[in-house]
């Protein structure tokens, strides 16, 4: 592949992560409406948002295991076709449970998404370009939750928020169109779809592969330290609503912020990470130093819930973002790092189910939390303490990060 159907094939995959957020962002931005609109408690909007966590969790490894399968490239555009599809029928709820359902079936399509970059990069991408371009297409999840808040306030007022939902949900489906194109041009792509380079490289079982100390790293740390992120992402909008007194127009001007921030730290860590390798840093000392530092400086998004600053509040919280995103774009190389191609979906999806499981337990927790004590001071501190747990038990599981020899029963647990 050309360098540059490389670039074309790296700035894709950031489409589809993108639009997965900004799908996945609407009804977060339209929470103050939609909530006033069907009188939901925290507990009931909790509830709603793990209906989509909770099918996500089941789906993120079972869409790696099709992935692994069925090829990266059929089941992305499937992928993306579902949940676009799911967006636009949320246009049709009518109350809490409709809600919920359509949010359910977002879920079984986007929790393909990120299985699919992942085991995409490893498959398509040089070696040398891969954190670089796991920190690029990572940055479509803040790309997309910043262009959300704009996006769909403007759309609501000209179309109402029925609108919102379904023209936010034709995007996917130009990106269906165009990918189509791009794969049809490039023939290599169908020849190496499911990263079976070899014969004996057949795809591994579930059974085998949980027996791996490295499937279980991917895991624990993204269980733990994820539901930082889902909290910025689902519950932002209301704390400046709900918290600082903004109106829906105004939440919009600011919200995207936090994400803008995401986005740098995605494609900084990328650079960093080439840097180091290039320094003659190792794989293993790269990572676990990248980490350590996002660990470090996560914690400071504590202080935003102590400063009634609008300014001094969005400083926080964008500190916390970036130190938090460093973090995440680490950790989710890891399954590349660790694994031959023909696996990275199938840990990756393993992994996605962890993140998803911590955020279902953590999302609950902080509607029960806001409907008990109506303050966001527990919430912000309990998730602060977050990180340093996640880096302390990833660091004693990891060992040295190198290529797990899958035939050898020496690395398994």
């Amino acid at each position: 592949m050309s360098r540059t159907s490389l670039i074309v094939l790296i700035g894709l995959l950031l489409g589809s992560t993108t639009i997965n957020y900004i799908d996945r962002q609407v009804l977060s931005v339209l929470a103050p409406m939609l909530r006033d609109e069907f009188r939901l408690s925290n507990q009931q909007y909790a509830l709603i948002l793990n209906a989509f966590m909770a099918t996500y969790a089941i789906g993120m490894p079972a869409a790696g295991w099709v992935l692994d399968r069925v090829g990266v490239g059929r089941g992305l555009m499937l992928a993306v076709s579902w949940w676009s599809l799911a967006g636009m029928v949320t246009a049709l709820a009518r109350g809490p449970l409709s809600l919920a359902f359509c949010r359910s079936l977002l879920a079984v399509g986007e929790s393909g998404a990120w299985p699919a970059f992942a085991k995409a990069i490893a498959i398509w991408v040089p070696a040398h370009w891969r954190t670089f371009a796991m920190g690029v297409c990572n940055s479509g999840s803040s790309l997309g939750a910043m262009i959300a808040p704009p996006l769909v306030v403007w759309i609501t007022a000209i179309y109402g928020w029925q609108g919102a939902f379904i023209v936010t949900g034709t995007l996917g489906i130009g990106w269906v169109l165009g990918f189509a194109l791009f794969w049809r041009l490039h023939p290599y792509m169908h020849t190496t779809d499911r990263g079976q380079r070899t014969s004996s490289d057949k795809p591994e079982s579930w059974r085998g592969l949980l027996r791996y100390r490295q499937t279980w790293i991917v895991f624990v740390c993204r269980f733990l330290a994820d539901p930082i992120w889902y909290f910025y992402v689902f519950w932002i909008p209301e704390f400046l609503t709900r918290e600082r007194g903004l109106s829906l127009a105004a939440m919009g001007a600011v919200a995207w912020i936090p994400f803008l921030v995401s986005d740098i730290a995605n494609f900084a860590t990328g650079l960093l990470a080439q840097r180091l390798e290039h320094a003659g840093w190792s794989v293993n000392r790269t990572r676990k130093t990248i980490m350590i530092t996002g660990a470090a400086g996560a914690p400071v998004g504590v202080a935003a819930v102590y400063t009634q600053s609008l300014a001094w509040t969005m400083t926080f919280i964008c500190i916390a973002i970036f130190f938090w995103m460093m973090w995440s774009v680490t950790v989710q190389t890891l399954p590349g790092d660790y694994f031959p191609p023909h696996a990275v979906g199938s840990v990756y999806g393993f992994g996605g189910m962890g993140s998803t499981l911590g955020s279902v337990v953590s999302i609950w927790m902080v509607g029960r939390t806001l409907d008990l004590t109506h303050s966001y001071t527990p919430v912000f501190t309990g998730l602060g303490m977050l990180m340093p747990v996640a880096c302390t038990a990833g660091l004693l599981l990891m060992g040295r990060v190198q290529q797990v020899d899958l035939k050898s029963a020496a690395v398994r647990l």
